[in-house]
This record gives structure tokens, C-alpha cells and sequence, in this order.
């Protein structure tokens, strides 16, 4: 089920919106601190969202700061929203890397079907996603590089689309865990660690050694050194 965000500093509204997407089979989060735009960006990011809905106003801070923020680790669609009736609004929406645009008051199942739309064509532009010379083939299930191909299980897929979704920045471990098994409190790292050792071992033995980073106390990461062969040339 796609995950959506709602960035909604009015509570509830953001309560509405997230019960909605809820009853549409949708994963539905709502974010409710707005200290700084570095932080809700953090925060929604951390989500692991396959869209955001973004208010322009939140209280003190500008939803378009927020954008900015955003758009400097991850490249999931955002659709704007705002009560202010001004075409400098939206083009400044599309500018900073909006995907689309609505005015309240709006309508719920108008809301559904832009988003539903804007998944659409998300999922027809990311059927792989590239980081260095590494490509990740969403839809085949399968990770190349140069001429080596390897086949995923859904978990190491989830795993990889996590950490090449956040463009080599690091991940914590908490952050997988709630991303592949969606409550940490039910799953033990132990049971992170067997899949990341098992994923690693596929990795190394298809010639992708390395592609994995460990940084120590802060998480994992995806290496661009680790996507390059041992000379440091790509293949």
C-alpha cells in the first residue's frame, strides 16, 4: 500500500486527511512538529513517503522552505496545498520542485484522485533508480551493475530502494527497521542484521562488495565507492 505524509499544522484537518487516505488503504502519516523547516523536512523524510502533501502555511513556517529542505534528500512527488488564492503561490510551488497544486477549500475525492494520479506517474518514471554506476530495476526485482545483474528478495529490495531513495545519505537503523517491518517493537535487530549480512554476501559475491556502508553509531548508507570496482574506475 502507498505510504502518504501529511504536512498540516491545523490538527484536524491533518486528523481528517490522515483517517481518509487511511479508509483508501493508504499508510497514512501526519506530522505534527513544525519547529524549522530542516526538522519537518527530516521528519517527513525519515517517513519514508511515496508522496507528501505539504500545507504552504504552517504556522511560522513556509511549506516552501520545507520543500527546499526536502529536495536536498528525496525526490518523492509533493503536492501542495494552500488557502491563498495567488499564482505567484503555485509557480513558486512548481519552481522548487512541486508536482502539483490545490487550493482549499477542496474536495476529498479531488484530493484522492491528484494523488492517485501523481503516484501513477511516479511509479511509470522510477522503474529504476541509479546511484553511481549501481542501477536498482524496481519493477524486475533486481540490481546491476557494468554487465553483473543479481536477483532480490522483496525484503533486500525494500532494503536497497531505502537507501538509494535517500541518495547516499545515512539511514539509522531504526529508520529501516520501521520502514521494512513497520513496527520496530515487534521485530528484534538481530533479525535486521541476519538480512543486511545475507544481502551483503549476495552483494559481494555478484561483484558489488562494499556497496553497503556501516557508519559507525549513525546507520548505513549507500557508498558511491562501493559502487566503483577496486581501482576506483567504473566499469
Amino acid at each position: 500500500m502507498p505510504a502518504i505524509v501529511i504536512t498540516e499544522d491545523n490538527i484536524n484537518i491533518r486528523r481528517e486527511l490522515v483517517t481518509f487516505f487511511e479508509s483508501r488503504g493508504y499508510t497514512a502519516l501526519g506530522i505534527s512538529r513544525f519547529e524549522n523547516p530542516a526538522q519537518v523536512a527530516e521528519d517527513v523524510c525519515q517517513a519514508g513517503p511515496d508522496i507528501l502533501v505539504l500545507d504552504i502555511g504552517l504556522g511560522e513556517i513556509s511549506g516552501f522552505d520545507v520543500c527546499r529542505e526536502i529536495r536536498k534528500r528525496g525526490n518523492f512527488p509533493i503536492l501542495f496545498v494552500t488557502a491563498r488564492d495567488r499564482e505567484e503561490d503555485e509557480l513558486m510551488a512548481y519552481r522548487l520542485g512541486g508536482d502539483d497544486f490545490i487550493r482549499k477549500p477542496y474536495r476529498l475525492p479531488v484530493l484522492l484522485a491528484k494523488t492517485e494520479r501523481m503516484l501513477e506517474r511516479a511509479g511509470e518514471a522510477r522503474e529504476a533508480v541509479t546511484l553511481g554506476d549501481v542501477t536498482l530495476h524496481l519493477v524486475q526485482n533486481r540490481i546491476s551493475r557494468g554487465g553483473e545483474s543479481l536477483e532480490l528478495s522483496g525484503n533486500e529490495m525494500k532494503m536497497l530502494y531505502f537507501l538509494f531513495s535517500r541518495k547516499g545519505e545515512t539511514v539509522s537503523r531504526d529508520a529501516l527497521l520501521e520502514y521494512l517491518w513497520e513496527n520496530k517493537l515487534f521485530v528484534d535487530e538481530n533479525i535486521l542484521n541476519v538480512n543486511l549480512s545475507r544481502l551483503r554476501k549476495k552483494l559481494r559475491n555478484a561483484g558489488m562488495e562494499g556497496l553497503i556502508e556501516t557508519v559507525p553509531g549513525q546507520g548505513l548508507r549507500i557508498s558511491r565507492k562501493g559502487s566503483r570496482n577496486q581501482e576506483g574506475e567504473k566499469r
